[in-house]
C-alpha cells in the first residue's frame, strides 16, 4: 500500500524483460534466449522472398534489417516465443508451414532460435512494435540491406 510517508519498492521486471550476460560476458535481451520467425514464400515462377523487418529507432541494432522475434518466457518453446514476437512486432502472421528450427548459440551459453517456415503467400506485415517498416525480399535483396549482425551470420550460415 502506498501513501504519504510510504515507501513503495520498485516494479520488478520478469526474468524475460531484462538484458542478461552470457558465460563469454555478451550482453543479451531475454534470460532464457530469444526466437525469431523467418518466413518465406515460394512463388510459382521466380525466387523465394523472404519476410523482413528494419528495426526501430530505439532498439538495439536500429535500422538494421532482420527477422522479427525477442526474449523466449520461462517454460515458453522457441516456435511459440517467435510467434508471438512476430505477432508483436508485424501484426497478425499468416498461416505457416515450419520448415525448421536452428539455434544459434553465443559461445556463452545464450541461444536465438531461428523459425523458418513457409507461406501459401507473402501478406502485408505492419509496423507494429519495434518495427520501422517490413518487405518481402529475394536472398540476393537482402544482401543490400544493412541486416542485424546476427542474421548477417545466420544468413552466411545457411
Amino acid at each position: 500500500m502506498s501513501g504519504p510517508g510510504r515507501k513503495t519498492q520498485p516494479k520488478q521486471m520478469s526474468s524475460v524483460d531484462r538484458w542478461t550476460i552470457c558465460e563469454k560476458g555478451h550482453i543479451h535481451w531475454g534470460a532464457d534466449g530469444a526466437a525469431g520467425l523467418l518466413l518465406k514464400h515460394v512463388p510459382e515462377h521466380g525466387e523465394p522472398v523472404y519476410l523482413l523487418q528494419q528495426r526501430s529507432r530505439w532498439v538495439d541494432h536500429a535500422g538494421t534489417w532482420g527477422i522479427p522475434g525477442g526474449a523466449i518466457r520461462p517454460g515458453e518453446l522457441p516456435e511459440l516465443a517467435a510467434r508471438r514476437e512476430a505477432e508483436e512486432e508485424i501484426g497478425q502472421v499468416s498461416s505457416y508451414r515450419v520448415t525448421g528450427m536452428d539455434a544459434q548459440d553465443c559461445g556463452g551459453g545464450w541461444k536465438f532460435h531461428t523459425i523458418t517456415a513457409d507461406v501459401d503467400s507473402p501478406f502485408q506485415a505492419f509496423c507494429v512494435r519495434e518495427t520501422d517498416a517490413t518487405g518481402w525480399f529475394t536472398r540476393e535483396e537482402m544482401w543490400r540491406l544493412s541486416l542485424h549482425p546476427g542474421f548477417r551470420r545466420w544468413l552466411e550460415e545457411h
